[in-house]
């Protein structure tokens, strides 16, 4: 009697069925995860980047002082600052919440999944971010305008717990998203 051998999956990056990951498949996600994020780490360094980062902060700056005006606030914008005679905010690089756009997108490339899938997950993700990060300078605003010593805190201690809770909420919701598309 001849011996039984396992059928491989039909896919290499999934086994059994698809709502069961394998041991090679987590490590080649870890191996993967770590060769984007380390080339999306590269990113800031490509000619231009400054540019880039430069107008996506002056429409943040829109947003964010748009916002801001539904909220009742008497704003003005000049470049990236958001202005009013009660306080002032200037929206730097570092507050462009990209960093955590390249982290989430390192997951959204590793994970195994058809490529319109990453393609949503890679939209939905960048937009989902940013948005939260219009929240969090306009929150910052509100904070400055009637809690000024509180600014410091809520700006550089509870945004940024809020923004990894959320990227990791994300990256989940991103892994279910990815394996029902490989289950259908």
């Amino acid at each position: 009697m001849a011996a039984a051998q396992a059928i491989p999956p039909a896919s290499p990056d999934m086994a059994g069925d698809a709502g069961t990951l394998d041991g090679n498949t987590v490590r080649r996600f870890i191996l993967r995860f770590a060769i984007f994020s380390l080339m999306l780490a590269l990113v800031p360094l490509i000619p231009g980047w400054d540019g880039v980062v430069s107008r996506y902060l002056s429409a943040v700056a829109v947003l964010v002082n748009g916002l801001l005006h539904l909220l009742g606030q008497q704003t003005q914008l000049d470049g990236t600052n958001v202005f009013s005679s009660a306080f002032h905010m200037a929206i730097e690089p570092h507050c462009s919440a990209l960093d955590i756009v390249l982290f989430y997108s390192a997951t959204v490339l590793a994970f195994p999944a058809a490529a319109m899938r990453k393609t949503v997950g890679l939209l939905a993700g960048f937009t989902a971010i940013a948005t939260l990060n219009i929240i969090r300078i306009t929150t910052v605003y509100l904070t400055g305008i009637r809690w000024p010593a509180n600014v410091p805190g809520v700006h550089e201690k509870l945004w940024p717990v809020l923004l990894i809770m959320a990227t990791v909420a994300l990256c989940a919701a991103w892994v279910c998203y990815a394996r029902k598309g490989r289950a259908a």
